[in-house]
C-alpha cells in the first residue's frame, strides 16, 4: 500500500525549540532540589572565608566563592594593585527567593551563589567627613531611651525571654547585632533641600538623622543588662559586638568606648559568630537575617528593630509583641 502524504510529512524529523529552556530556568530548579534535600544556603565557614577575603582585598587578583551545591568559582578583583581604590568590596546576598524566583543579573555561572562581592564608592562619604557624633551625645540620647516606656516595656518582655519556668535564666553569652546604624552619617543632599524647605520651626538638626542608630546601640546595651540581670551568680560577663559595612573609623572608636565589639567590616564576618548562646539584635540590615541564622544557630532570641518599631522572637520564633520607638 503506497505511504500517503500525511505518512510522509509525520515521518520528517523536525527540530525541536529551545523555548523557556534558558540556563535559568534550570538553575532555579536545580536551587530548589537542593534546598529541598537539606542543603544549606550558608555556612559559618563560608561566611568567615569571603569576610577575610574582602578585608585582603588590595593583595587579592581574585575572589572565591562557594556556591550553593558545593561548587567553586572565582570572581575578579577590578581593585586589584589599586593604591588608593574608591571602590570597596562588601558581601551582596541571595536569599532562597533569588535563586527560584528572581530573574538574575549576573552570568550563569553566578545562580547558585547565595552571596556575591558587591562595590560600595565610598568618595561622597570621604569627602563630607563624618557628622562628630560625641560620647557625650550618645550618652544622653541612652538616658532617654532607657527613661521611656518602650525600654521598660521591652525589658520586662525580653526577660520573660530569658527566665525559664523554674527562674533559672537561659545561657547567654554573646550578643550579635547587624545594621544598626552609622552613628555619623551625614544627611543626603535631598534631605537637606526637604528639610531647607520646611517652616523654621519644623527645620530639623542634621544631627537627627542618626537618632534612629543611637535608638538601636542603646537597646543593644539594654539587652546586655537584662542578660547581666537575669544570669545566675558567678557566670561569665556577655559580649557585644556589631556588625555594620557602613561604620567608619570614627564610629568605631566611639563604640568600642561604649564596649561594643564591631566585626564582620564587610558584611559577613558578624554571622560567623552567631550561635546558641547568643541574642541577635537586627535593624537596617541589608541581609536576609533569619534565612541566614537558620542554617546556622538557633540563638536563645532574635529582636528586630527599626524607625518605627521593634519584634521579639522567643526560640521557637513565636511573636511575643510590638514595640513603638
Amino acid at each position: 500500500m503506497p505511504e500517503s502524504r500525511e505518512d510522509k510529512r509525520d515521518s520528517i524529523q523536525e527540530p525541536w525549540l529551545d523555548y523557556k529552556c534558558s540556563p535559568w530556568t534550570a538553575s532555579s530548579q536545580r536551587a530548589a532540589d537542593l534546598y529541598c534535600s537539606g542543603a544549606k544556603l550558608w555556612r559559618k565557614e563560608d561566611l568567615a572565608d569571603i569576610e577575610q577575603q574582602l578585608i585582603e582585598a588590595c593583595n587579592a587578583e581574585k575572589f572565591t566563592l562557594r556556591r550553593l551545591d558545593g561548587s567553586i568559582i572565582h570572581i575578579k578583583n577590578p581593585m586589584f594593585g589599586v593604591l588608593k581604590p574608591i571602590w570597596e568590596p562588601v558581601v551582596k546576598f541571595q536569599e532562597f527567593w533569588h535563586l527560584v524566583r528572581s530573574t538574575p543579573e549576573g552570568p550563569p555561572e553566578t545562580y547558585h551563589c547565595t552571596y556575591l562581592v558587591d562595590w560600595v564608592n565610598r568618595t561622597v562619604r570621604d569627602y563630607e567627613g563624618p557628622l562628630g557624633t560625641t560620647r557625650q551625645a550618645f550618652k544622653s540620647s541612652r538616658e532617654r531611651w532607657n527613661a521611656s516606656m518602650t525600654c521598660e516595656a521591652f525589658t520586662t518582655q525580653l526577660r520573660k525571654l530569658l527566665l525559664r519556668a523554674d527562674g533559672t535564666a537561659k545561657r547567654v553569652t554573646k550578643i550579635v547585632c547587624f545594621g544598626l546604624g552609622d552613628l555619623n552619617v551625614k544627611p543626603k543632599d535631598w534631605w537637606r533641600l526637604q528639610n531647607d524647605e520646611m517652616p523654621p520651626d519644623q527645620r530639623r538638626l542634621e544631627a537627627s538623622i542618626v537618632d534612629a542608630a543611637l535608638i538601636h546601640h542603646a537597646m543593644a546595651l539594654t539587652i546586655a543588662d537584662i542578660v547581666h540581670s537575669c544570669a545566675d551568680p558567678g557566670s561569665h560577663g556577655v559580649r557585644i559586638l556589631s556588625q555594620d559595612p557602613n561604620y567608619i573609623d570614627q564610629t568605631k572608636g566611639l563604640l568600642r568606648e561604649t564596649g561594643i565589639e564591631v566585626v564582620g567590616a564587610r558584611g559577613a564576618g558578624g554571622f560567623a559568630e552567631v550561635d546558641d548562646d547568643s541574642v541577635v539584635l537586627s535593624a537596617l540590615a541589608q541581609a536576609p537575617i533569619q534565612q541566614i541564622i537558620a542554617d546556622l544557630a538557633r540563638p536563645v532570641a532574635i529582636v528586630y528593630a527599626g524607625n518605627t518599631s521593634a519584634r521579639v522572637f522567643d526560640h521557637y520564633s513565636s511573636v511575643v509583641s510590638l514595640l513603638s520607638l
